[in-house]
């Protein structure tokens, strides 16, 4: 697994906590450093992510809540809350990864941290929010098909 994959693990994790206890980032990220067989680098990738969704909080609960019809952001499976919340903050404030790696990152990660209706309701929100914000980049199942299956190579994973 990439550096990049495990930091956005560690990163849902780390703002399921927060969401939960209401916990500030660095108490946070305290807690989560004090593991001894933590990442490092995967670590200070989650913290950016993480610091990124926090700061930017508002601003992407009002995309989630715009695409989420008929879903409360109370109502919806914390994990799935906060992973549509990472995904989003990719998708609107880090330009340099592609919606295809973002998409494909969130759905591989969906499928161990929730269920299988999880999967289908990130892929509908992330996709609908991709026309708004990177409308260039096609869909997923759009002329970026072909590089969404694409596995990243190995040392060039996002």
């Amino acid at each position: 697994m990439g550096v990049r994959r495990r930091g956005r693990e560690y990163a849902l994790q780390m703002l399921y906590a927060m969401d939960l206890t209401e916990y500030q980032p660095d108490q946070v990220f305290a807690g989560f450093y004090a593991i001894q067989d933590l990442n490092r680098d995967a670590f200070y990738y989650a913290r950016r992510l993480v610091d990124g969704v926090h700061s930017h909080q508002e601003e992407i609960d009002v995309v989630l809540q715009r695409y989420a019809e008929h879903w409360k952001l109370h109502r919806m499976a914390a994990v799935d809350r906060n992973l549509l919340r990472l995904g989003l903050f990719e998708l609107m404030f880090v330009k340099e990864i592609p919606f295809p790696i973002i998409i494909n990152e969130a759905l591989e990660i969906v499928k161990e941290f929730s269920d299988a209706e999880g999967t289908q309701f990130l892929n509908g929100i992330l996709d609908a929010a991709r026309k708004e914000f990177r409308p260039e980049e096609g869909g997923v199942r759009g002329k970026t098909a072909k590089a969404a299956a694409a596995p990243a190579p190995p040392d060039e994973e996002a």
